[in-house]
């Protein structure tokens, strides 16, 4: 009896074993470009802005809209889905050639948007800027080759420059209405009685 479930316990352990090995196996076929761990991106694939253009001047915060050729999708980063990736802002910076083969940093230069989204509103401070789209996959790598927008300079006024103006022309307004609703006292006639 003890021969037979020794047996049966090996089969077991055989079995199991068996589909990880094969999943270990696979592993290296999925990968595409294992030499730089780049994925490979479909030719004439690119991203660009959607509502401005290099020459724009905007008002802080402003809003950025990430457009994407119709060859690729977008997806949250650790999605590993071919042709997918997910949107970079480079702000006052370009990749290295270095930099192209490894996933993005994260700081003030290079703002994330690994939940998928296709939109954000940008506060910068005032002064031309830079701004460039660069797609990730799902591990924060560039494509390759390079999913990219162009470079384009944008001219960013401070949120408050409109703000005095405004303010100004509302005095001007609320003077002018004043003046224009005086009441004006009128003096009304006694009549005086004859005895």
């Amino acid at each position: 009896m003890r021969n037979l479930c020794y047996s049966v316990l090996t089969i077991a352990a055989i079995a199991a074993a068996g589909p990880a090995w094969a999943q270990q196996a696979e592993a290296p076929k999925t990968a595409p470009e294992a030499d730089t761990g780049q994925s490979t991106a479909p030719a004439g694939a690119f991203s660009y802005f959607v509502n401005l253009k290099d020459g724009d001047t905007v008002t802080s915060p402003f809003k950025v809209v990430f457009g994407l050729s119709p060859n690729m999708g977008i997806a949250p980063s650790g999605v590993e889905k071919a042709n997918v990736g997910h949107h970079h802002v480079f702000i006052d910076t370009t990749l290295t050639a270095e930099e192209e083969t490894q996933p993005i940093i994260v700081d003030e230069h290079h703002v994330h948007f690994g939940k998928g989204q296709t939109e954000t509103m940008l506060s910068l401070p005032p002064g031309k800027h830079t701004l460039q789209l660069v797609l990730g996959d799902w591990t924060h790598i560039p494509f390759k080759p390079l999913v990219k927008s162009e470079v384009i300079t944008v001219s960013v006024k401070a949120e408050n420059a409109a703000k005095p103006a405004a303010n100004a022309e509302m005095k001007d307004a609320k003077a002018m209405y004043r003046h224009h609703h005086h009441h004006h006292r009128h003096h009304r006639h006694r009549h005086h009685r004859h005895h």
